[in-house]
């Protein structure tokens, strides 16, 4: 498989797929800031967060399940891909009942998860119920077949599926709040579409894979192996829901939804970038898991070491442009009386930057499964995140919410992600963590030393029209950061490797 090829065409459609999926949503999201008002906007969040509380109990199958088809799919094992797809199916099938139950026994407590009032003629429970079932009906309909392309380095596949649906939803949605200026026919598209991703998937990957069926059964070598993944997973899962959920569950219950809805304004820029970036990740894991089954240790840490170089480029510009563009388009979007100060906005920057620059040891530790290995991790970070939460959202309101994450991030996910990786699948390289946090922090110099140069430059030019301040600062962060990025980084053996990457991208971008 031509795994550069796969990955450029996973990157293009994948993004094209997230322009739609946010750029539409943050469309219906304005719509309904302006006609329902921001409680509703803070309730769609508080439900959203707590249904990926509840999906801890999908334990991290999937990823497992993936991470075991890689070396059967490149060796043309068709039987033991049957085998494990068979096996997906009958687990996905009990983790949709499992949170189901959890969602029904959730019912009685859901008010104490809102400070101050609901929004009037709200049902608290029978909205719940709405994306309850949202959630529940993909573990019943196909969801497992989408394993395939992305084992098989068609990720494209599912973007192109979800551009589509996308388009169809927001147009029902945003009828549903102009017209109808109802929050429940909302929230039903939302379940409708999901049924129909399902079942186009799983048309889909009977024609593109009409060899795979489910049938047979794994080996109990294989059985244990996956057991002891998921068993891995199971902190991962902890780490990731206290590190993107719980954020909003305490705000919503410690200082109410208006609050939530304000602070959502925000992270859903960051949500956005951070989905952008997720393609990027996405589209190479399945590459790279299949170069860690056929490659030497040394040809995959050259490449580490390229993507690493890559990313760290993309997220630093990110976070510069974040920094001076995040307020003239909030003012333009929400108006000044629902904006927060400038030292939000760098708490903001700071949290996207740290949890995005070790991306790759995340990616590899994905592709490498090392789960097992690295469970402690997360926990140690969700306990900690977690009481540091609560205790800064008492003393300091919504900038602690922030600073709990990011020290948890820096000091905890971080270190100990590179740290295990190295001395497992990376410990044949000499001195390779060393040279790595060397490299990662030469790397955060550089980003801080553009972000400090091109908001000074943005701040010395005043304009009275937020527009206008927004195209000019936007124009200033595509040339300055780049500039400095290009001048400090042009003589790393990484940057002809980036130069021909990008090449590559354009040109296929160009000709599709």
């Amino acid at each position: 498989m031509n795994r550069t090829e796969n990955a450029s065409r996973n990157i293009i459609w994948g993004i094209l797929n997230k322009i739609i999926s946010l750029g539409l949503p943050f469309i219906i999201r304005t719509i309904m800031i302006y006609t329902m008002g921001m409680q509703y906007v803070g309730l769609g969040s508080l439900f959203t967060s707590v249904l990926q509380v509840l999906s801890f109990a999908e334990l991290g199958v999937g990823s497992a399940l993936v991470f075991s088809m890689y070396k059967p799919i490149a060796d043309g094992n068709d039987d033991k891909v049957c085998a494990l797809l068979n096996f997906y199916r009958k687990i996905y099938r009990v983790i949709g009942c499992v949170i189901l139950a959890l969602g029904l026994v959730m019912l009685p407590f859901l008010k104490y998860l809102i400070a101050g009032d609901l929004p009037k003629g709200i049902n608290l429970q029978v909205l719940f119920i709405m994306y309850l079932l949202n959630n529940v009906l993909g573990y019943f309909l196909f969801a497992y077949k989408q394993s395939l392309f992305t084992a098989s380095q068609r990720t494209d596949m599912i973007s192109k599926i979800g551009m589509g649906l996308q388009l169809i939803s927001s147009i029902a949605q945003i009828l549903s709040l102009v017209l109808l200026h109802s929050y429940y026919a909302y929230v039903a598209v939302v379940p409708v579409i999901t049924c129909l991703n399902n079942v186009c998937i799983g048309i889909l990957t009977d024609k593109y894979y009409p060899q795979y069926r489910c049938k047979g059964k794994i080996e109990k070598e294989e059985l244990h192996s996956i057991e002891k993944k998921v068993g891995g997973m199971i902190f991962q899962k902890i780490g990731g829901i206290v590190l993107t959920s719980v954020d909003t569950i305490v705000i919503s219950a410690f200082l109410g939804l208006t609050s939530l809805a304000l602070y959502q304004n925000y992270y859903y820029i960051i949500t956005a970038l951070f989905g952008f970036l997720t393609v990027i990740m996405q589209s190479i894991i399945a590459g790279v898991g299949n170069s860690v089954a056929s490659e030497t240790i040394e040809k995959n840490y050259h490449d580490f070491k390229k993507f690493s170089f890559i990313y760290i480029w993309i997220v630093s510009w990110c976070t510069t442009c974040l920094l001076c563009i995040y307020q003239p388009f909030m003012q333009l979007w929400v108006g000044k009386e629902n904006m927060f100060g400038m030292g939000m906005v760098v708490l903001f920057a700071i949290y996207f930057f740290v949890h995005k620059w070790c991306d790759m040891l995340y990616v590899y530790q994905e592709a490498c499964g090392i789960w097992w290995e690295t469970r402690l991790i997360p926990f140690m970070a969700a306990i900690v995140n977690l009481i540091v939460n609560i205790i800064l959202v008492k003393i300091i309101g919504l900038p602690g919410i922030l600073i709990s994450t990011i020290v948890s991030v820096i000091f905890i996910y971080d270190t100990g992600y590179a740290s295990v990786l190295f001395k497992t699948y990376f410990m044949p390289i000499n001195n390779g963590l060393k040279r790595y946090w060397i490299q990662q922090c030469f790397y955060m110099i550089i980003a801080s030393i553009a972000c400090l140069i091109t908001v000074i430059i943005c701040s010395v030019i005043t304009i009275k029209s937020s527009l206008l301040t927004l195209i000019v600062n936007g124009i200033i962060c595509v040339i300055i950061p780049n500039v400095i990025f290009t001048f400090a980084w042009k003589n790393l053996p990484e940057f002809d490797y980036a130069k021909s990457m990008f090449d590559k991208v354009v040109g296929k971008v160009v000709k599709k």
